[in-house]
């Protein structure tokens, strides 16, 4: 083990530089070195398998782990792009700032939060919302029902008159 390692370690320093080089002309510098790194990975995966000069073969690892994480990158853009064409005006939408419904939301957890949207937005059944939020149907249901009132309470306590589940299902979709 030890001779495999002192020669990934030699193949490592002779090689570093000139795979850092081809990967930063061809990424963004905030994920250059995640590149680097999982080429290198890769190269110690196969180490006992490769022979001869082993930099382009580096180089090729690093093309396709480089051009692997440009296709994600612009996958997740053109969803981005696609969830906010798709997202909904509220019907309580203020020129000046978020609604009513959005101020309110902000003010709750994360997981109740979700739970309201997943029903609300996503128009998703309890059973399958329950599949998203890994628990069972009863225990979504029942954090529904206490999201919704926690939402309620919000919007009382900001002065707002009580506004029933139907206008919140309607201002989030």
């Amino acid at each position: 083990m030890s001779d495999d390692r002192t020669d990934f370690e030699r193949l490592f320093r002779e090689n570093y530089d000139a795979v850092y080089r081809f990967v930063a002309r061809r990424i963004p510098p905030d994920a250059t070195q995640d590149i680097v790194a999982e080429t290198f990975l890769a190269a110690w995966r196969r180490h006992g398998e490769l022979r001869g000069d082993m930099l382009p073969w580096l180089l090729g690892v690093a093309r396709r782990v480089s051009a692997n994480h440009l296709r994600g990158n612009a996958r997740r853009r053109a969803l981005d792009d696609r969830l906010s064409e798709q997202r909904p005006e509220s019907s309580h939408h203020d020129p000046e700032g978020p609604s009513r419904i959005a101020l309110a939301l902000a003010k709750l957890s994360e997981r109740d939060r979700e739970a309201l949207m997943l029903v609300a937005w996503d128009g998703l059944e309890h059973r399958v919302a329950a599949t998203v939020m890994g628990c069972s149907r009863t225990a979504f249901t029942v954090r529904v029902h206490r999201a919704r009132r926690k939402l309620e309470l919000v919007l009382a306590a900001d002065g707002h008159a009580t506004i029933t589940i139907e206008e919140q299902a309607r201002s989030l979709s």
